[in-house]
């Protein structure tokens, strides 16, 4: 959807004595409303595009001390492939938890490391169990087709957690 907008600050206080010089007339588009609702009980994601459901992916989530952040996130950055190291969040190497593994199509979440990205791994538990370290992982081919039709800001809504997102741990809130 085309967007066309006046915005009038010549002489709007800007603060510290700057005022406004001009008003500026201006142009954007705005993309396809894409939302992805993630239920962390029935281990599904629906994504929806302008308020239908286009698809509903199986997913796993944080297991029992890794717990996935309920509430609302956007996708803040996107990266082809990205290497996963435990020590970052604070997991010894000599852990039995402690991992370090080249991952593909992350989309970060949070600023804690909270990612959605391909997880083949966990692919028997997908849509049956949560067993991430947080993160929200899916099949390589479920997250490959996100990773070509997600925006940078679109929205991620978490349901059905224990543990909350952080008003300050993203651009998302609770």
């Amino acid at each position: 959807t085309e967007v066309s907008a006046a915005v009038d600050v010549n002489s709007v206080p800007a603060g510290g004595g700057v005022f406004g010089q001009e008003s500026r007339h201006v142009d954007f588009e705005i993309g396809d409303a894409h939302i992805y609702k993630v239920d962390m009980n029935t281990h599904q994601m629906k994504v929806t595009k302008d308020g239908k459901v286009i698809k509903v992916i199986p997913i796993t989530t944080g297991k029992p001390g890794f717990e996935t952040r309920s509430g609302v996130k956007v996708i803040m950055g996107k990266e082809r492939t990205r290497i996963m190291d435990a020590a970052t969040g604070g997991t010894d190497t000599s852990d039995p938890e402690y991992y370090r593994l080249e991952v593909e199509y992350a989309m970060r979440l949070t600023y804690s490391g909270e990612f959605l990205h391909a997880a083949p791994w966990s692919v028997s538990h997908q849509g049956h169990e949560n067993v991430s370290h947080g993160c929200t992982g899916m099949s390589t081919s479920n997250a490959a087709w996100m990773y070509a039709n997600a925006t940078i800001g679109d929205v991620v809504v978490y349901s059905a957690g224990h543990r909350v997102m952080e008003q300050s741990n993203g651009i998302g809130g609770v």
